[in-house]
Order: C-alpha cells, then sequence, then structure tokens
C-alpha cells in the first residue's frame, strides 16, 4: 500500500511583507504633505490600515489616492461614526478610515443594513 507523502506549505516570512512595507514607505514618500495619520499594518492579510482622526483630513487622503466619493461609506454605531474607503496602493489593499464624524441621535439609531431593507 502506497501512500503518499505532501509537504506542508511554507510557515509565513518576514520577507512576504516587503510590498506592504514597500508601499508604505512610497506612500508616505509621495504623500508627505498630507496630515499624518494613525498607520497599521496587517500582517495576515497584507494590507495596510490608514487612519485619520478628523473627518477634515480623510478628504485630501481620499483625493490624493484617487479614491471616488460615491466609494466612501459612512459606518455608524451607537457610540461612533466614521467614513471608510478601501483600494489599492502599488498594489496592496489599504483601508481609509476618517473618524470623529459628528450625527444625530436619530441618525444613530436609524436601522442599518438587514434591518433597514426589512423596514
Amino acid at each position: 500500500m502506497a501512500t503518499s507523502f505532501q509537504t506542508p506549505p511554507a510557515p509565513p516570512r518576514a520577507a512576504d511583507l516587503a510590498p506592504v512595507t514597500e508601499a508604505l514607505a512610497m506612500l508616505v514618500a509621495e504623500f508627505a504633505e498630507l496630515p499624518r495619520p494613525f498607520i497599521a499594518l496587517n500582517t495576515t492579510g497584507a494590507h495596510i490600515v490608514i487612519q485619520l482622526m478628523d473627518p477634515a483630513e480623510f478628504e485630501p487622503w481620499r483625493e490624493a489616492l484617487a479614491l471616488s466619493p460615491a466609494g466612501v461609506e459612512l459606518v455608524v454605531t451607537k457610540s461612533s461614526a466614521w467614513l471608510a474607503a478601501d483600494g489599492r496602493y502599488r498594489g496592496v489593499v489599504f483601508q481609509l478610515t476618517g473618524h470623529g464624524v459628528l450625527v444625530s441621535v436619530e441618525q444613530a439609531s436609524s436601522p442599518r443594513g438587514a434591518e433597514a431593507v426589512a423596514a
């Protein structure tokens, strides 16, 4: 009885992050004059998260990254609201968020997603 042996996949390596870190370096160099964001690198999904704490700082980044205004989502929870858009920069996926959006109590309480469709 013959059995086949399969080599397990190689574990992730630090070198796998090269495209993400290179894109981050280029992002900082290309947009050095834009408001300074909080940046996180997701090493599992290999993408960049760009967070701005003021929605006014979101717009110059959205424009610089050539993201359509139609692709911006307003995310509202009971305690906060923010703008969110996804894109690619030099082949690397990124998420851009602008926090601190002010919404009314009515907006914060309104149904979303499947709840809004059912209403």
